[in-house]
C-alpha cells in the first residue's frame, strides 16, 4: 500500500502554502511581471497595440523599469540621478514598450519610488 496520496485526492483544504517574507513575495510578484510583458511583446501584439494608443507622456529617466526582478546590465547610472540604457537602439520589446499597462507603472511604483512615473494611460 502506498503512503502517497494521488493529487486528485488531495483537497485544497490539506495543501499548506508556506508563509513567505514580503521581500520574497515581492521579487516573485515582479517576476511574473516581468514574465508576463515578455509573453505579452511576443504573443499579443494587438493588445501591445492597442495599450500604445492609450499611453502617455515621456520616461523620467529615473531607471526604475530596470531594476524590476533584477538590475538590467544595459542600465547606466548618471551622476545627475538620471539614466540611461546603454543598448537603447536594439533594447528588447519588453523594454521598448514599457510601461504596457497600468499592471507595469504598479510594478514600478513597488520598488518604493519617489515620483510617479513620467507615463500614465488614457481609460479606454
Amino acid at each position: 500500500m502506498s503512503r502517497f496520496t494521488p493529487l486528485r485526492a488531495l483537497k485544497t483544504s490539506q495543501l499548506k502554502t508556506p508563509k513567505l517574507p514580503p521581500k520574497v513575495r515581492a521579487k516573485m510578484a515582479q517576476g511574473m511581471g516581468k514574465l508576463r510583458r515578455f509573453a505579452l511583446t511576443t504573443i499579443q501584439e494587438k493588445y501591445i497595440a492597442r495599450m500604445q494608443k492609450l499611453r502617455q507622456g515621456a520616461c523620467k529617466r529615473c531607471g526604475l523599469c530596470c531594476k524590476l526582478f533584477f538590475e538590467c546590465p544595459f542600465l547606466q547610472n548618471i551622476a545627475d540621478g538620471n539614466s540611461r540604457c546603454r543598448i537603447h537602439g536594439r533594447k528588447p520589446d519588453n523594454c521598448s514598450f514599457f510601461p504596457i499597462d497600468e499592471r507595469d507603472l504598479q510594478d514600478r511604483d513597488s520598488l518604493g519610488a519617489l515620483v510617479p512615473c513620467g507615463f500614465s494611460f488614457r481609460k479606454a
